[in-house]
């Protein structure tokens, strides 16, 4: 991993995670990059309108940039964007599923860690959900899945996380702080949600398949409700904050007509 000195210099590829006001005409810009991991910058002088920066430090956007260690935070120098998801901007669910993407990853990361794999994740997350057609719930299900399991937090799907059980057709549920399903004996001692077979089914589907499998799916509304609920209230439990896009995405509701679901 690169180790980067105070006032050095650096170059990298990275997706804007955040952005917050500083002051009167600056912001602090949170990006995902690919070779430093998370990194805050300083975007001098971005919201007054003659800004060069403004343009290619929008939420979500792929942007090479220049940065300069500083003291307490980094300056960003140089910004030029590489994609910018022009879906996002019109279609509430699918910028609410970039928002839950990056607040998860926020929320796993650690300033300075690369994380290479990850960032390949969000990236190629994002150049699926920007596709008109694509139904941004399943696809946020496998980056999700996919995430979590990089940093060690990949739900259990197979056996019960109290009793050890293996999960058998019929009633069963989901409890974020047991780390995944539940059996139906051990489901009323624990604060789980309720889980039907075709959303247990869908989870193990995605997890074992990723997006590529997830792009092939259609959930139903029940389906959908409940992967949202249970990733939701995992994601929170692991990174012990409420994921705020998480509302916007419930409120948008269900996208596509559906589908099947998948043999286990």
């Amino acid at each position: 991993m690169a180790i980067l000195q105070r006032s050095s210099t650096y170059k990298a590829e990275g997706v804007v995670l955040s952005r917050r006001d500083l002051g009167d005409a600056d912001r602090i810009v949170t990006f995902f990059t690919r070779e430093f991991g998370r990194r805050r910058l300083v975007a001098r002088g971005c919201r007054r309108p003659t800004s060069q920066f403004a343009p290619h430090i929008e939420l979500f956007s792929r942007v090479r940039l220049v940065g300069v260690v500083g003291a307490n935070l980094d300056v960003l120098t140089q910004a030029q964007s590489l994609e910018t998801y022009p879906r996002f901007r019109d279609d509430l669910t699918a910028f609410a599923a970039a928002g839950w993407a990056v607040e998860l990853l926020d929320g796993l990361s650690e300033d300075g860690e690369a994380e290479p794999d990850a960032y390949s994740a969000l990236t190629a997350f994002l150049s699926a959900l920007n596709q008109r057609t694509a139904d941004p719930e399943p696809l946020l299900s496998a980056l999700a899945l996919n995430l979590l399991d990089q940093h060690g937090y990949a739900p259990e799907l197979w056996r019960c996380t109290v009793c050890g059980a293996a999960i058998q057709p019929g009633a069963h549920a989901f409890a974020p702080r047991t780390g995944g399903v539940v059996c139906s004996d051990c489901s009323h001692d624990n604060a789980s949600h309720s889980l039907g077979i075709d959303t247990l089914k869908t989870l193990r589907f995605i997890a074992h398949d990723g997006l590529a499998g997830a792009a092939r799916l259609r959930a139903d509304p029940r389906t959908r409700a409940e992967l949202r609920t249970a990733l939701r209230a995992y994601a929170t439990s692991v990174v012990e904050r409420d994921i705020s896009s998480a509302h916007i995405l419930e409120r948008a509701g269900a996208g596509s007509a559906p589908r099947p679901a998948p043999g286990a």
